[in-house]
């Protein structure tokens, strides 16, 4: 069996125990009675909700189908959730590590809050079964770089905040495949230094896209992904060799921007900019600093 799939089952709260040693040294207590084998047998098959698919975890509140783990100092996250969460925050606490299959029982779910924790990665295939996950929010972690499956089979994705990862130094050029319905995201105020543009021209849905206050670097590396944010490069002054964008005068003109609805040009580094450059620009629009 995939390996993926057997983790999955593994932390999915509406699987039955398995027999374990405790249980094959008690004696026989013979033949169940119909009524329980009936009961068994529709908990199996999930069409009765046992106490565990409806119970609040420790240290969390629940209402209305959203749970709050935030601010728990939590080490780990909950075993066992209600199973008709849509929003999941477990914001603000210690958390290192999702185990794989974490979400497999919670097919509802829509936001997950994972913002301040410790988290360095997630796991291979975390999102498979949720089909219907909008929202993520990971900003403030220790994520080092976003792989090619980060992301997989969560094609309902609408918003994703990567932001303030200071150890970010890699995207994936495949990173965010198949995420068409993605409008906002926010990769600012990491350690970036390079974006492939392969990673950003999959997406389109994007509205949204900040990636201010990263170490770019201006060189050729960076002039398709340029001419993707403005179509068109008019003009970029580097030096003959690639260098950072302190202390370097760089003069970007940018046109046929009318399909732009926000723009976040906080680069820490960047030293000059015509204003002229933003003339084709909608004035409906916002363009930040």
């Amino acid at each position: 069996m995939n390996t993926v799939l057997m983790g999955s089952l593994q932390h999915c709260c509406c699987q039955l125990p398995k027999m374990g040693d405790t249980w094959a040294q008690l004696p026989w207590p013979g033949p169940p009675h119909p009524a329980m084998l009936l009961i068994s047998l529709l908990l199996a098959a999930g069409l009765m909700h046992s106490d565990a698919g409806t119970s609040c975890p420790v240290l969390c509140t629940c209402h209305n189908q959203v749970v709050d783990c935030s601010s728990q100092r939590l080490f780990s996250v909950p075993p066992d959730l209600p199973m008709d969460t849509r929003n999941l925050s477990l914001a603000h606490n210690r958390i290192a590590a999702v185990p794989p299959g974490y979400l497999t029982c919670y097919i509802e779910l829509r936001v997950l809050d994972l913002r301040n924790n410790s988290l360095m990665e997630l796991p291979r295939g975390l999102f498979l079964h949720a089909k219907r996950l909008a929202h993520l929010d990971l900003s403030y972690n220790n994520f080092s770089h976003v792989p090619a499956d980060m992301f997989q089979e969560a094609h309902g994705l609408v918003h994703i905040d990567l932001s303030h990862n200071p150890w970010l130094r890699r995207v994936h050029p495949h990173a965010f495949q198949g995420l068409v319905q993605l409008r906002d995201l926010d990769l600012s105020y990491g350690g970036l230094s390079f974006l492939s543009l392969e990673a950003l021209e999959g997406l389109p849905g994007l509205v949204t896209l900040q990636i201010g206050g990263n170490p770019w670097v201006c060189g050729c590396t960076m002039e398709p992904l340029l001419k993707w944010l403005r179509n068109r490069i008019q003009r970029c002054t580097a030096e003959s060799e690639p260098e950072s964008w302190t202390g370097q005068r760089a003069a970007v003109e940018f046109q046929d921007l009318m399909q732009l609805q926000d723009l976040d040009l906080s680069y820490k580094n960047l030293a000059f900019l015509h204003f002229k450059a933003l003339s084709s620009v909608n004035s409906g629009h916002s363009v930040g600093s």
